[in-house]
């Protein structure tokens, strides 16, 4: 598969660990059947959600060489950061031999780049690999919102560049994104209270932390978009706002989204230290949030 294009909703997947911090493969191959069978169009690997950033390389081929196997045909992004290009490059290049259709690629972060310096590091990476990439801008993580200017010169430079996840959470660069390139690449909601915006500014989708809890209902809104019936869209769009405001903003999102998983009765397993598992108080808020959105009991 050559990717050119993306459209649909994509769970930026959790990794779930056994207590000793080891990767539960059985969890992970049951978590693939349940985002699948609920419609999701893909899934996008090793990335925040993910715990990406805290997986060794060869944790990451693990990860990754599950997902291709148990995907069924649909398309499989690989999430890649660090701070440095080098470890950069090497993460591309394993996902791109173990046969990924695309990578999410994540800023520079630790020493933040200038725009010239940004600009640089982008055009070395997507000059030496001509695997389709999106963009992925997420000042949550990496501390900056990468300037639109410099968005615009790389979807001109480069072919390959096929999307960007924004995660930015902010309406006008959604809204700007569609307007300058809207037309080019898949301009994707990073963000769960701005998956119906996005579709209505002209956005092809979604890569959201609420479609790991919420398949089903993502699904739903998107195919409701789709035919054009916006009543119901905006009714699922108010439960994933609450949602994402309280499970992805309120607290520690690796935490709160396996605690969710587990409330619903699949296995998310334990987040990877210095992540903890949540205290009582806001395990009791995650699941007064399903309850309210009629998720679990």
């Amino acid at each position: 598969m050559t990717l050119k294009t993306l459209e649909g909703v994509y769970p930026p997947h959790v990794t779930p660990f056994d207590r000793r911090g080891k990767i539960d493969g059985e969890a992970l191959r049951e978590l693939i059947e349940f985002w699948l069978d609920a419609g999701l169009h893909g899934l996008v690997t090793c990335a925040s959600n993910g715990e990406g950033p805290y997986l060794t390389l060869e944790e990451r081929r693990e990860v990754i060489s599950i997902v291709l196997d148990s995907v069924d045909g649909r398309p499989v992004i690989a999430g890649v950061a660090a701070p440095g290009m080098r470890e950069v490059m090497r993460q591309i290049r394993d996902a791109v031999d173990l046969g990924v259709d695309a990578i999410l690629l994540t800023p520079p972060f630790y020493y933040t780049p200038n725009n010239r310096e940004l600009l640089r590091h982008y055009q070395l990476i997507l000059g030496k690999f001509d695997v389709p990439t999106l963009l992925y801008n997420v000042p949550k993580f990496v501390g900056y919102n990468i300037d639109i200017e410099i968005i615009v010169k790389l979807v001109e430079e480069f072919d390959h560049v096929i999307g960007i996840k924004d995660s930015s959470g902010l309406f006008w660069r959604i809204s700007e994104l569609t307007r300058l390139v809207g037309d080019k690449i898949s301009i994707l909601a990073g963000t769960g209270d701005l998956l119906l915006p996005t579709l209505l500014m002209g956005g092809k989708g979604g890569i959201v932390g609420v479609s790991i809890i919420a398949p089903e209902m993502c699904v739903k809104l998107f195919n409701a978009f789709k035919r054009g019936d916006l009543i119901t869209a905006r009714d699922l769009q108010w439960k994933l706002t609450r949602i994402n405001e309280v499970i992805i903003k309120r607290y520690n999102q690796l935490s709160a989204v396996k605690e969710a998983l587990r409330l619903l009765g699949k296995p998310g397993g334990y987040p990877r230290p210095p992540s903890l598992p949540l205290e009582e108080a806001a395990r009791r808020e995650i699941q007064g949030v399903l309850r309210e959105v009629g998720l679990c009991q």
